[in-house]
C-alpha cells in the first residue's frame, strides 16, 4: 500500500487588510470629490481638441439613453489629471517595445497630414493613393489660439488626417512616410491648368509643391519605406501647362537641410523652412527676397510639441521638443477674416497671433486656418496675390507682405464662394497654389481646386432643436420686453469680440 499523502491546508483568503480598505476607499472618495469640485477644462492642449461638454438633460435624452452616453464622455474627458494619465499610459506601452537604430516605426498609425473639411464628402478615387481621412474633432470654421472656441480648433489645426503609411521616428524626430500616386498628381496639375485657361496672361499662375521632412531626414537604410517626393513633385510639374510656373522649392530647401527647417514633433515645416521656399518663389515671380539674417525681427515661441507627438506620445520626441520661429518684416500689415458660413462679412484678424504657447505654437502664423484671410500692407505698389493653400501655407504667407499691397489667403478646404470671382473682382495679379506633397497627391485636395472655381455659396439648413422650439414663445416675449434689450446687446457685443 502506498502511504497516504498529507493534504495541504489551504489558507483562507483574507483579502485586503483593514488599513488597505481605508486607504483604497479614501483614494476613491478623494478622486470623486475632486472630479466634482475641480474646474472642468474645456480643451486638451496635449491632444489639441475640444473636450466633451456637460450635456443638457431633457426627458427625451434621459429615456433614450443619450444623456448617459454624453455624460460618460464628459466625465471621461474632464477626469482629474487626465492628460497626465494619458501620457503615462502611452509611456508604459512604449516601454514594452524595443527600439533599433534609434528608430521607432508606427505602421498604419495616424500620421498627420491635412485633413478635409468633415462637412464635405471626400471624393472616391480608386487611383488616389494613400487617403487622408477626416479627423473627427476637426472644426472647419477657423483655428484660434485661446479658450474653448480657440486653441481646440487648430488641431483641430490644424487639420490632422490619417496616412496609412505610418509615422517614422528617428532620434526623436517624427516623419510621415509618403505614398503618393501619379494619377492624382495629374488631376491636381490639370485643375491648376484650368485657372490658366480662364485667365490667360492676365493673371500669372504659380504652383509650389513642398517636400516634407521624410524626404531629407529619413535614414538611407530606411528610405525604401517612403516614396520619393522629388519624383512626385517633378511628375506634377511635368503635367503643368506652359503658362503655369512650377516653383522649385525643393532645391532651395535642400541647400539648407543642416538648418532647422522642419519640426521634430509636428508634420509642418518651420518658419525658416518656409523662408527658403519664399526665396524660390521670389526668383520665379521676379522680385528680390529679404535677407533672413538682417531684414526681420526674429521671435521665438518655446516648448512646442506638435501633431506627431500628440498622436504617438513618444518619449524621445518629447525630450527633443521644438520651438517656433517667426519672422516679422519692417512693413505694416493689417488683416481681416471671412468666417465659415459668413462669406460676405469680414472681421478684424491678425497676421501673427503672439499670445499662443505650447502645443498651439504653429497658430502664431495667421492664427490658423480660415476660409479666407485678407492682408493689406503698407507696401502701396498696387500688386495683389491670391495664395490657395492648406496649413503649410500659413508659415509662408507672411513673407509676401513686403512685396504685395493686398494678399488674399484662401484655404481650399473651407472656402465657400467662387475663386474665379474673387480674382476678377479684386483684379489680382498673381495666383499661387501651395501644397505639401501629401496634399498635392490626395484626391480630396486635388478635386477641391476644381470645386472652388465657380462655387456658389449655399447657406446651411438650420434644424431647430427641441429645446429651441420649447423656448421660442418665451424668447419672443423677452425680445418684446424692453428690460431684456440691454442684455441682448451685451451678448451681441461679446459675440463680436469672440469672433475677432
Amino acid at each position: 500500500m502506498q502511504p497516504k499523502q498529507k493534504k495541504e491546508k489551504r489558507r483562507p483568503d483574507k483579502g485586503m487588510a483593514p488599513w488597505q480598505m481605508v486607504v483604497f476607499t479614501a483614494v476613491l472618495t478623494l478622486t470623486g470629490v475632486c472630479s466634482l469640485l475641480m474646474e472642468k477644462p474645456t480643451v486638451s492642449e496635449m491632444e489639441q481638441r475640444q473636450l466633451a461638454a456637460m450635456p443638457q438633460a431633457s426627458w427625451k435624452s434621459w429615456f433614450d439613453g443619450s444623456f448617459g452616453k454624453e455624460y460618460d464622455a464628459f466625465y471621461a474627458d474632464t477626469f482629474p489629471l487626465r492628460d497626465f494619465l494619458v501620457s503615462f499610459s502611452s509611456q508604459v506601452k512604449e516601454n514594452l517595445g524595443l527600439r533599433y537604430d534609434d528608430v521607432r516605426i508606427l505602421g498604419g498609425a495616424d500620421a498627420p497630414v491635412d485633413s478635409p473639411d468633415p462637412t464635405v464628402s471626400q471624393p472616391e478615387d480608386s487611383n488616389s493613393g494613400p487617403q487622408q481621412d477626416p479627423a473627427s474633432d476637426q472644426d472647419p470654421t477657423v483655428s484660434q489660439p485661446e479658450q474653448s472656441s480657440s486653441s481646440s480648433q487648430q488641431d483641430q489645426t490644424d487639420d490632422i488626417g490619417v496616412n496609412k503609411s505610418g509615422i517614422f521616428i528617428y532620434k526623436g524626430m517624427g516623419m510621415s512616410l509618403f505614398g503618393g500616386n501619379e494619377s492624382v498628381g495629374k488631376v491636381y496639375a490639370d485643375n491648376i491648368n484650368a485657372y490658366h485657361e480662364v485667365f490667360g496672361d492676365s493673371v500669372r499662375v504659380f504652383d509650389m509643391v513642398v517636400p516634407t521632412s521624410a524626404e531629407f531626414y529619413l535614414p538611407e537604410k530606411y528610405q525604401s519605406l517612403s516614396r520619393s517626393e522629388k519624383d512626385a513633385i517633378e511628375s506634377i510639374y511635368g503635367h503643368l501647362a506652359s503658362g503655369v510656373t512650377g516653383v522649385d522649392a525643393y532645391s532651395a530647401i535642400q541647400q539648407h537641410t543642416d538648418e532647422y527647417l522642419y519640426f521634430n514633433t509636428d508634420h509642418h515645416w518651420t518658419g525658416r523652412g518656409a523662408y527658403y521656399a519664399y526665396t524660390a518663389f521670389a526668383q520665379a515671380a521676379g522680385f528680390e527676397p529679404l535677407d533672413i539674417e538682417t531684414d526681420y525681427d526674429v521671435r521665438v515661441i518655446e516648448d512646442f510639441l506638435g501633431s506627431l507627438y500628440r498622436q504617438t506620445q513618444d518619449s524621445q520626441m518629447r525630450e527633443k521638443g521644438d520651438y517656433v520661429e517667426y519672422f516679422i518684416p519692417d512693413t505694416e500689415a493689417s488683416a481681416s477674416i471671412v468666417l465659415q458660413d459668413q462669406p460676405y462679412t469680414k472681421s478684424k484678424w491678425m497676421v501673427w497671433e503672439e499670445g499662443v504657447s505650447g502645443g498651439n505654437g504653429y497658430l502664431v502664423f495667421l492664427c490658423g486656418d480660415a476660409p479666407m484671410i485678407q492682408i493689406d500692407t503698407g507696401n502701396h505698389n498696387g500688386k495683389s496675390i491670391v495664395v490657395v493653400k492648406e496649413s503649410y501655407g500659413n508659415a509662408f504667407v507672411p513673407f509676401l507682405i513686403p512685396h504685395y499691397e493686398h494678399i488674399y489667403v484662401v484655404d481650399e478646404r473651407y472656402f465657400q464662394t467662387s475663386l474665379v470671382s474673387l480674382i476678377r473682382e479684386n483684379q489680382v495679379d498673381d495666383l499661387l497654389f501651395l501644397n505639401n506633397a501629401f496634399s498635392a497627391m490626395t484626391a480630396y485636395h486635388a478635386n477641391n481646386l476644381k470645386k472652388i472655381m465657380y462655387q456658389v455659396y449655399t447657406p446651411p439648413v438650420q434644424q431647430p432643436q427641441e429645446s429651441q422650439v420649447e423656448q421660442s414663445s418665451q424668447a419672443q416675449e423677452e425680445q418684446e420686453d424692453p428690460k431684456w434689450q440691454g442684455i441682448q446687446d451685451e451678448d451681441a457685443d461679446q459675440d463680436d469680440e469672440d469672433e475677432s
